[in-house]
């Protein structure tokens, strides 16, 4: 009988009882017959989804090889042959920024390239990634999953790497490489790609802003028109090639009777009219505005804009002379909503991949001339510039040619 607080529970060490099934487990060798049992039957295979070997194990990867070992389980007990290979991922930027902390190497490539010496580095990277795979097969252990440890397999194994360009070679002879472009996570201080497992998520405050994109006058719109965007990356201005609309959202043509001391009139979305002419720029309906025209988003694809750096820059009219579709109306109605901004996007297809999207589907073919260190090169007035980090920059610019608003 249990007294006072004790519970059935409080007798167990759940320490101990996990030490000594895993040990009775390994004793009597329950996993090789488990697997035995059920050799001859139909096949099922278990490919293991990586994890990196920059570090300890985690919860997330620990929760993940608990839910597959469940289910290979039942596969098991349902009698198929289960072939279960763990795996581990060992390349890439997890593994290289896992070795320069240990290493205390600050400098990045240039450091391990001049002091730490590139043919050391790779060796460390590997001994990194061996010695943390070793700590994670006896924690995956530990916690009784049941996959084949012992022969899992490592990126960085020959076996591995001739697996890839085995089913690379098959599917050249089957048609089905072909060269493309894509747009892809950038790493600016090591000049790399990111896989999408590589990024690291934060909040951040971003620059957020409106600029005006003037109609061209032979585009039945009337003088002082202009097209609102709205923008959080400044410093994609300079390779806009179009602005996107959804078609099947309503807009409007808004007579602002004072702007910059003109008349204009504004191209956006009638639901965003109030939150930002009233909320945002604090002007009074019939008293500084009011909204002549509305129309679907559909009826203004393929009106032209001039780019708010033509005068800066002879490129613009250029890359227009060879995509008639640049600075133009792009019509996207699964990239652009009415629930912020103007309801209208800029679109530069050589820094995003919806923009890449729409620019492709209107033979729009990327403009991006940033180095693999994220610095403008080749487009003045904006070289030496870096991308992002110089916003408040490209903020300026734009106030200085265009008169905008924040």
């Amino acid at each position: 009988m249990l007294e006072g607080n004790q519970t059935l529970l409080g007798q167990y060490d759940f320490k101990k009882v996990e030490e000594n099934v895993n040990k009775l487990w390994e004793e009597k060798k329950v996993y090789s017959k488990a697997k035995e049992k059920v050799s001859k039957n139909k096949r099922y295979y278990f490919l293991d989804g990586p994890p990196y070997t920059s570090g300890k194990v985690h919860v997330g990867t620990t929760w993940n090889k608990t839910l597959k070992d469940m289910f290979i389980r039942y596969k098991r007990l349902r009698g198929l042959n289960v072939w279960d290979r763990a795996g581990y991922d060992m390349h890439g930027l997890p593994t290289e920024k896992a070795t320069e902390k240990l290493y205390h190497i600050e400098g990045g490539k240039h450091q391990i390239e001049t002091e730490f010496g590139k043919d050391n580095f790779l060796e460390k990277c590997r001994e990194t990634c061996t010695n943390n795979l070793a700590e994670m097969n006896k924690t995956f252990k530990s916690l009784g999953i049941w996959m084949d440890f012992d022969n899992a397999y490592q990126s960085i194994s020959k076996e591995f790497m001739e697996g890839e360009w085995w089913f690379m070679k098959r599917a050249h002879e089957r048609g089905r490489l072909y060269k493309g472009q894509r747009t892809m996570h950038w790493d600016a201080s090591n000049s790399t790609a990111l896989a999408k497992h590589e990024l690291e998520f934060a909040t951040l405050v971003d620059t957020a802003m409106y600029v005006r994109f003037k109609v061209v006058e032979d585009q039945n719109q009337g003088p002082n028109t202009y097209f609102v965007i709205w923008t959080t990356t400044p410093w994609t201005i300079p390779f806009n090639m179009g602005v996107m609309l959804n078609p099947k959202a309503t807009y409007c043509k808004v007579h602002v009777k004072n702007f910059k001391g003109e008349e204009q009139y504004w191209l956006l979305a009638r639901d965003l009219v109030t939150k930002f002419l009233v909320d945002k720029l604090s002007l009074t309906e019939d008293q500084d505005f009011s909204v002549k025209e509305t129309f679907l988003g559909s009826t203004l694809k393929g009106v032209g804009y001039e780019h708010p750096f033509a005068k800066l820059n002879p490129v613009y009219s250029e890359l227009k002379k060879q995509m008639p579709a640049v600075h133009t109306c792009l019509l996207s109605d699964e990239h652009v909503t009415t629930s912020e901004g103007t309801g209208i996007v800029h679109c530069a297809p050589g820094c995003g991949s919806e923009d890449y999207e729409v620019g492709y589907r209107n033979k729009i073919q990327p403009f991006n001339t940033v180095d693999e260190s994220g610095v403008f090169r080749n487009l003045a007035p904006f070289n030496g510039l870096r991308a992002k980090v110089d916003d408040p920059v490209f903020v300026k610019m734009l106030d200085e040619q265009n008169g905008n608003f924040r």
